[in-house]
């Protein structure tokens, strides 16, 4: 689902419970860069670097009247993951949970991706 997908279902109101992976990529494309790939990340396409600001979610979700949002890294605070999956879920309108997810066109071991994760968010990422 695209963005602007995600953007009729935040304006609808409906009780409806979304997860995002957020892996910045369009990793289907072999690590293309995206809306939400961060600027000044090298990717397919952008190999000098990006040169626009990371589309901030999140941000843009909170502008919605009665919309739960929340941001998560299961590396990094699991008990988060789980506090916030249980809030929406409980939350009677549309809630949406963006959860960092390292992928293998960051160029690392995703075999480890707790760790990862854990040191994204130790590193103020």
């Amino acid at each position: 689902m695209d963005s602007d997908g995600v953007d009729h279902i935040l304006a609808s109101g409906a009780n409806v419970n979304i997860l995002i992976l957020d892996n910045e990529l369009y990793s289907n494309t072999g690590g293309q860069a995206s809306k939400s790939t961060p600027m000044g990340c090298a990717a397919k396409f952008a190999a000098s670097g990006k040169q626009t600001r990371k589309k901030d979610l999140g941000a843009m979700a909170m502008t919605y009247k009665d919309v739960y949002v929340a941001q998560v890294c299961m590396g990094a605070n699991p008990q988060q993951l789980i506090n916030a999956l249980i809030e929406a879920e409980s939350y009677n309108g549309v809630s949406l949970i963006i959860a960092f997810a390292p992928c293998i066109n960051h160029g690392v071991d995703v075999s480890n991706s707790q760790a990862i994760e854990k040191e994204a968010v130790l590193s103020g990422y």
